[in-house]
């Protein structure tokens, strides 16, 4: 199952609130690491992260 970076945002931020769930046990619930999922529930929205250059 892969999850759109936003998809699995919300779902961070709904088991955050509704299980309240811990930074680690979200992170290892959804195999992200634990600063990612700090990042998302400080923050509205996710971060667009930079894309390389292309050649």
């Amino acid at each position: 199952m892969s999850l759109s970076k936003q998809e699995l945002f919300d779902r961070i931020r709904r088991d955050s609130w509704q299980h309240t769930l811990s930074v680690r046990a979200l992170s290892r619930k959804y195999g992200a690491h634990r600063r990612l999922v700090q990042e998302d529930l400080a923050s509205p929205v996710p971060k667009a992260r930079k894309q390389p250059a292309r050649r």
